[in-house]
């Protein structure tokens, strides 16, 4: 399973920066997982259910409801930046987590490239006294840069420093595009093949026919893999 890879390919980081600011502070909405956090940490949505600036809810079963909001549509180069994605995006958002607040460890449901989603963090704003720890490893990430992160592993942050962290937090299903960039890009120290979480038998015989369903030479190999790791019955 990968646990993360930083995608090869970045973006202006100045463009980045100058169509976030762009954005007015108001419309900033609190994140509607309150459980998860602790201080301000705040959405934007660039594509939401039903194209609404207000609605920070976010679903995978919703896909066909996505589209772009109006804030979404004012801003030249996020909306260029979406365009080097080929596949189907669902949730756009900015994610700000404000100086000195926390997120909690926690895990994300279904959300990894082995299952059918990817989502992509592309840093717009951040420095180093932000603690971001995915699966028990500390994440380095710069500002123009992007990546893939397996969120099905425990993640927390803490924006230890003065300045508000914010990202662009891309959504996506896997398609032929995404197989090809993860199978070509290079395994290197950006790149971390992690232990396959303890799924049920049940679990994994879902997540093998999914993986079929995909039937792509990765997917097939993928799912030939699980099929020779299955737990016993």
């Amino acid at each position: 399973m990968i646990k993360y890879l930083q995608l090869p390919f970045s973006f202006d980081r100045a463009a980045l920066q100058r169509d976030t600011l762009q954005i007015g502070e108001q419309f900033w909405k609190l994140h509607f997982q309150v459980k998860h956090y602790s201080g301000e940490w705040s959405a934007i949505p660039l594509r939401s259910i039903d194209g609404k600036t207000d609605n920070g809810f976010i679903s995978p079963e919703e896909n066909d409801c996505y589209k772009d909001t109006a804030l979404l549509l004012s801003s030249t180069y996020l909306r260029d930046v979406l365009k080097h994605f080929e596949c189907p995006l669902l949730s756009v958002r900015l994610l700000k987590l404000a100086a000195g607040a926390r997120v909690h460890e926690h895990k994300d449901r279904d959300l990894c490239y082995e299952e059918g989603l990817v989502r992509f963090h592309i840093p717009v704003f951040t420095n180093p006294d932000v603690d971001f720890y995915l699966g028990g490893e500390k994440m380095i990430l710069e500002e123009g840069s992007c990546w893939y992160m397996n969120f099905n592993l425990p993640h927390s942050l803490h924006n230890k420093s003065n300045q508000d962290r914010i990202h662009l937090v891309v959504d996506a299903r896997v398609n032929q595009w995404v197989q090809d960039l993860f199978l070509d890009t290079p395994d290197t120290d950006k790149k971390v093949i992690a232990d396959q979480p303890k799924h049920s038998r049940k679990e994994q015989l879902l997540i093998i026919e999914q993986l079929r369903s995909l039937n792509t030479d990765t997917s097939k190999q993928l799912a030939d893999e699980m099929e020779k790791n299955l737990s016993p019955e």
